[in-house]
């Protein structure tokens, strides 16, 4: 076969994988899906849990033996898979700190490091929790501290701490965060200020505040929950649970966060309470959880990031269900939510125009664990 031959072969996969941040992950070694990170966790605030779940045909979750795993700590509300699908890690709010384990690549099932657990600070009431593109790293937002703390990742997935371990947010009660594609930036949620810190990231990991530091979300009280930024890396989105909207930023030079115009979108009734936020591996569509709705609200990204919802413009999660964590799985066909008022997973596929489409079955039971985050390998 000719040298020109191959590369046009190729070029189609060069294609696809431009188009996920994380190049749709690897070597997790299940079958189902036709992506090799077909493994899906989820933290169980109230009995400080992991739920784990392998995703097989159509979407179907099975349960892994056995179907939970102690966190080792209290209040465990986030979770973030490498994008590896090697290590798993988890914010544990009132005992303030982040348990970390390794995956079973033939069972998903969970294996604590030694140490299990990593401070992020006395105090600190660590909750939005993420890892660098290229799994270097792991941040986490400190509510009560007001700071952010940053971690390599070493052999077997045991962290330590950057130096300096920790850095002020500039702002107040500190939520969700995210880190850009290309692993330059990291922006958090402050709830609590109604705004976003930016920093760089540096060599070592070592954050450096953006100038200015923070960015408003929006007038009145926002009270900014989740981010998610596209996967071109250009745009950032946050979810103001107190104004039931999505901003909208586009990411400048050094990470500096310019509002689009308009610089809100409307996530459905008042009340709604947006809580999260996802994006396809595309770029294409951007999901929310309206926990006060019990929804998930859809989007179209059109040109400069702006948001157009889908028809319909949202999809059901169940009676009760308060939806809160939402994940796509890294192939792009599946979406996630777990549900803190249901004890359970609802499932949907990813359809034409972002239209979702119940799994079969609808939803997958983590009782008596009640949900709260969730995550795919490499995704938030």
């Amino acid at each position: 076969m000719t040298r020109i031959m191959l590369l046009l072969l190729a070029s189609p996969m060069s294609v696809l994988l431009a188009g996920c941040p994380n190049g749709g992950g690897g070597g997790g070694g299940f079958e189902g899906t036709g992506s090799t990170s077909a493994i899906l966790y989820t933290a169980n605030d109230g009995s400080n849990t992991l739920s784990g779940f392998r995703i097989g045909a159509g979407g179907a979750l099975t349960a892994t033996t056995p179907a939970s795993f102690s966190t080792g700590g209290t209040n465990t509300e986030w979770v973030a898979i490498s994008p590896s699908d090697q290590f798993l890690y988890s914010s544990n709010q009132s005992s303030a700190n982040v348990s970390a384990f390794t995956i079973n690549a033939t069972t998903g099932n969970l294996t604590p490091t030694a140490p299990a657990t990593f401070s992020t600070g006395v105090g600190s009431s660590p909750r939005g929790i993420t890892i660098t593109p290229n799994g270097a790293f792991v941040y986490v937002a400190n509510s009560a501290s007001n700071t952010v703390a940053g971690f390599s990742i070493g052999s077997g997935g045991v962290l330590a701490a950057t130096s300096p371990a920790t850095v002020p947010t500039s702002g107040t009660l500190a939520r969700g965060l995210a880190v850009s594609p290309n692993g330059q930036f990291l922006y958090i949620a402050n709830s609590g200020t109604h705004n976003v810190s930016g920093f760089t990231i540096g060599a070592n990991g070592v954050l450096t505040a953006t100038s200015p530091a923070t960015f408003s979300t929006g007038a009145g009280s926002p009270s900014p929950e989740g981010l998610a930024i596209s996967p071109n890396g250009l745009f950032l989105y946050v979810a103001n649970s107190g104004t039931n909207a999505i901003a909208v930023f586009s990411i400048g030079v050094g990470g500096v966060l310019t509002p689009t115009v308009p610089p809100t979108f409307s996530t459905g009734a008042l009340g709604s309470s947006p809580q999260r936020l996802t994006i396809s591996p595309n770029g294409s569509f951007l999901y929310v959880t309206n926990s006060g709705m019990n929804e998930v609200a859809a989007f179209t990204i059109g040109a400069g990031g702006l948001l157009t919802p889908t028809s319909p413009a949202s999809f059901a999660t169940g009676a009760t269900s308060a939806p809160v964590g939402i994940t796509i799985n890294p192939d792009g066909q599946f979406l996630y939510v777990a549900n803190s008022g249901s004890t359970s997973v609802s499932g949907f596929t990813i359809g034409a125009g972002g239209v979702l489409v119940p799994t079969t079955p609808a939803t997958f039971s983590t009782a008596p664990q009640a949900p709260i985050g969730i995550a795919t390998p490499g995704r938030p």
